[in-house]
């Protein structure tokens, strides 16, 4: 499996909380401009790997719902001349709610966009305009229709905790109207504070009111409990979703197997390296402009290297790992593995070692532990 994502950078307003890659308000030159530059970034990367073969494609950003339908056809037209696609590939496509119009949506499926991964964040209004989101509550609902009717049938709904200001009640509500809309996947996502974000800020000054840590865990425990008891598998630590309705290109990142990503700031993994083109925008169109293509990060990962991020990456599925399959670096981890399941954090399931309900919850500080040097 292989997959190809795109980072389209551009947003009519910068939510409080974004450290991405992203510009609100951009001059119909900068887009034009980016849309040069990403063509010139395409042929550059067919000419280096040849025709590469793609089972999902994914549209990110910023907010790629904000893009005229015509950019997105000269955009796939591009991709498609330089790229091969399965017959079943999966394409999703970042939406906002509010940007709802239909002719666009249907225009979407029209050009085989076939999932939809909707930024819902919370269902309640006062949260959505503490966090600076632009839509409402309402918005989600009818855009979710509005997808629907286009012919779009899976959606996912991305959720965030922590908030500030977010009681547990707040999140189990958001939840349950998850459910009721019949999301096919919802992802959760702990909120995460930047310093050079206003929410940094905030927090420097002593103004950012974030839920305790026990106020956290239960709302990560409700989200388990909602959501298995409707019928969704926990399949991933923080993504659930409808029998046969995971997202199959972040499994393709779980599985440590290879992505191309284009456009500022995308992370690319082919042949064992994993790199990094241009880390901003206006970096990105100044070296694709000047055929500049050394890449500004870039990683060859070692074969311990890759079995350790096999095995890290894997732990957050929910089958978790066969531990003794990592033959280059099961020696020097087995000891922590052992220790990690007496303390609860791991547990054996035949084979596999797979994270509990508290590991999960701290998974990052259980592979910090695990992969120490």
């Amino acid at each position: 499996m292989r997959g190809l994502y795109i980072h389209i950078p551009f947003c009519q307003t910068r939510c409080h909380y974004c450290n991405f890659v992203t510009a609100a308000g951009c001059s119909p030159d900068i887009r034009r401009k980016f849309f040069e530059a990403l063509s010139l970034e395409i042929k550059e990367t067919r000419e280096r790997f040849g025709r590469l073969s793609f089972d999902t494609l994914y549209l990110g950003g910023g907010t790629p719902s904000c893009l005229e339908i015509q950019e997105v056809e000269s955009l796939l037209s591009e991709v498609h001349k330089a790229f091969e696609f399965e017959d079943a590939c999966e394409f999703t496509f970042e939406f906002n709610p509010g940007d709802s119009d239909e002719t666009k949506l249907k225009a979407l499926y029209a050009v085989r966009v076939n999932r939809i991964s909707l930024g819902c964040q919370a269902f309640q209004d006062n949260l959505l305009r503490r966090i600076g989101r632009r839509h409402t509550v309402r918005d989600i609902a009818e855009t979710v229709s509005k997808i629907r009717r286009a012919g779009i049938v899976n959606i996912s709904f991305d959720l965030m905790l922590r908030l500030p200001g977010q009681t547990v009640e707040d999140f189990r509500d958001s939840v349950r109207q998850c459910i009721e809309l019949e999301a096919s996947q919802v992802s959760l996502y702990d909120l995460e504070v930047h310093e050079e974000t206003p929410f940094g800020q905030f927090q420097k000054e002593g103004k950012l009111d974030l839920p305790e840590e026990e106020v956290h865990a239960r709302m990560y425990e409700s989200a388990i409990e909602m959501l298995i008891s409707a019928g969704y598998e926990h399949y991933e630590i923080f993504n659930f979703s409808r029998p046969g309705l995971a997202s199959r290109h972040n499994l393709i990142y779980w599985h440590n197997q290879e992505y191309l990503g284009l456009g500022p700031g995308a992370f690319s993994y082919l042949g064992g390296i994993r790199y990094q083109f241009a880390t901003d925008l206006e970096r990105y169109l100044e070296k694709c402009t000047l055929g500049n293509w050394k890449n500004d990060v870039e990683d060859r990962l070692s074969e311990e290297e890759k079995e350790t991020e096999t095995l890290v990456t894997g732990l957050r599925l929910r089958d978790g790992i066969a531990p003794e399959a990592f033959v280059k670096i099961y020696g020097s981890l087995k000891d922590r593995l052992e220790t990690l399941c007496s303390e609860g954090f791991m547990e054996r399931s035949g084979k596999n070692i797979r994270l509990t309900v508290r590991g999960k919850f701290l998974a990052e500080d259980v592979f910090a532990f695990l992969v120490q040097r």
